[in-house]
């Protein structure tokens, strides 16, 4: 009797791992929108409040628009603005509550913003503040709640916020904070919801927060935690709705959290979820609402979802969606309102979709974005 109610037990597990896998779907390959605007290494991701989802192109100097049903639209390309700004390398790329976008452009050091009817706009190019702080090699870009946008410069050092009215501010530069923690090469950017920006640094193996008001703190440096986990190359950062900021180590194959009130610890390790699916090449970091974080492993060609409680699961890895589409080079991640989980392929020139609301995760968590994978003990 004990036999045969494993093997049902067994049967229904196979099932569910069978319509996990199915529900990793490849909404966009190097055929871009299919009707001669190609898509090659894609690096970032931004999802809008409809889940309209939102690429850029670094080969192949654009971005589109991908809607909920599917639709694929170029939204820019090289041409830029049109009126001779051009978009060159686009790298870094947002979207804001009134469904404005904003694309950095690498090589053509600046800055578009495309609104929801198509209008494009430069607003910020390598002169920057036009102060004397230039603007060169843009990498990230994010938003606030009220409109202002925030862009580093990984060649000049620094950090820029440009309002709502365009007005242009550089918010950190490479002194850092002032008191010898120097700021170098800026890889990427988040804000928090109470304004706060924290901004990770490559070159000095540090990140900063820099408060509304204008005041600069070093939050993590090359020791890590202090207790021999080091910090080496972050090319990550995000922050949660409780004020947790999230950094990863590409050279240690290692995760940070920083809590609001200063305590640092390892969250995943080159060990990855511990059963054989290793984590290499940490690049970004994305956070959902519900306080789970995803980590891209562009080495190791997987993402792995931490729960608050520390529960480790790989949700995608090399196989794709199992139907021939692989995934190769993840680099950034979002999350939309409904808990999907969408990662770029760099090299696979692809984006992939998690199905959060039919994918399971340690002890079938329905609900919660991650594929299932089975625990032991069967």
């Amino acid at each position: 009797m004990v036999k045969h109610i494993l093997s049902a037990s067994l049967i229904i597990l196979i099932g569910a791992l069978h319509s996990a896998a199915a529900k990793i779907t490849e909404i966009i390959d190097t055929h871009g929108d299919g009707v001669g605007h190609r898509l090659d290494q894609p690096m970032e991701i931004a999802v809008d409040g409809s889940n309209n989802v939102y690429v850029s192109g670094f080969r192949s100097d654009n971005a589109f628009k991908i809607t909920a049903d599917g639709a694929i639209t170029e939204i820019i390309d090289a041409t830029g603005d049109g009126s001779s700004n051009e978009l060159d390398g686009s790298y870094g790329i947002a979207v804001d509550g009134l469904g404005n976008v904003y694309v950095a452009g690498h090589w053509s050091r600046n800055v578009f913003s495309v609104n929801p009817s198509g209008a494009i706009t430069e607003i910020i190019n390598a002169n920057g503040d036009y102060a004397g702080n230039r603007f060169w090699e843009p990498i990230g870009v994010t938003v606030d709640g009220i409109g202002n946008i925030y862009a580093t410069g990984s060649l000049t050092d620094n950090a820029f916020k440009i309002t709502a009215a365009r007005a242009i501010t550089e918010i950190i530069d490479a002194t850092g904070d002032g008191n010898g923690n120097t700021f170098d090469r800026p890889s990427c950017v988040a804000v928090g919801g109470t304004g706060n920006v924290y901004v990770a640094s490559s070159g000095s193996d540090n990140a900063f927060k820099v408060t509304p008001g204008g005041a600069i703190t070093e939050i993590i440096d090359s020791s890590g935690d202090g207790e021999g986990n080091a910090l080496g190359i972050p090319y990550g950062i995000a922050v949660d709705v409780s004020g947790n900021v999230f950094v990863t180590s590409y050279f240690s194959a290692q995760a940070f959290k920083i809590a609001p009130e200063g305590e640092i610890t390892v969250i995943i390790d080159s060990n990855g979820d511990g059963t054989g699916n290793t984590l290499s090449g940490l690049f970004r970091i994305a956070a959902d609402t519900s306080g789970n974080v995803y980590i891209s492993g562009r080495f190791s060609n997987n993402v792995f979802k931490i729960t608050p409680a520390g529960t480790i699961t790989e949700i995608i890895d090399a196989s794709g969606d199992g139907s021939g589409n692989t995934l190769s080079g993840p680099y950034n991640i979002a999350i939309d309102g409904s808990g999907n989980v969408y990662v770029a392929g760099s090299a696979s020139d692809n984006v992939f979709k998690i199905w959060g609301s039919l994918i399971f995760s340690d002890g079938f968590e329905s609900g919660e974005a991650g594929v299932w994978s089975m625990n032991s003990g069967i």
